[in-house]
C-alpha cells in the first residue's frame, strides 16, 4: 500500500517538475540571461545618462525620469545587462519568478526521485 502511494506521489511530483522546468526554460529563452555590471550615472543639463562596460566595450543610454528617481544618490549603481544584447540595461535585478519556478521544479524532481526510490525499495522488500 505504501509503495503504491509513494509511486503515485512520485509521478505527480515528476509531472509538476517537468512543467516547472519547461516553463523556466521558456521564460529564459524569451527574456535571455542578465549579467551584473557596475553602471555610472552622469547627471547632465538635459537629463541623466547611464554608462556601463559590457562584453569588452563601453555602452551608454539616457535614463528616463522614473529610472533616475529609482537611482539612489550614488554615482555607481549595480545594474544588469542582457548577455546577447549588451546595449540593454536594467537598473534593477531581473524578476525572481523565474528562479523560484526553477527551484520549485528541482524540489519536485527530488521528491519524485525519493518517492520512486522508496516505492522500488518497498516493492523489492515486501
Amino acid at each position: 500500500m505504501v509503495a503504491t502511494v509513494a509511486e503515485v506521489i512520485g509521478w505527480i511530483a515528476f509531472g509538476g517538475s517537468l512543467f516547472c522546468l519547461l516553463l523556466a526554460v521558456v521564460i529564459r529563452m524569451a527574456d535571455g540571461r542578465w549579467l551584473p555590471t557596475d553602471a555610472v550615472v552622469v547627471d547632465q543639463e538635459h537629463g541623466s545618462t547611464v554608462r556601463w562596460f559590457a562584453e569588452g566595450a563601453f555602452h551608454q543610454r539616457r535614463l528616463s525620469d522614473d529610472e533616475r528617481a529609482y537611482v539612489v544618490d550614488a554615482d555607481e549603481e549595480r545594474a544588469y545587462y542582457r548577455e546577447r544584447e549588451p546595449d540593454r540595461l536594467r537598473l534593477h535585478e531581473p524578476p525572481a519568478g523565474r528562479r523560484a519556478i526553477r527551484v520549485v521544479g528541482l524540489v519536485l524532481l527530488a521528491i519524485a526521485g525519493a518517492a520512486g526510490l522508496t516505492s522500488t525499495v518497498l516493492m523489492l522488500v515486501g
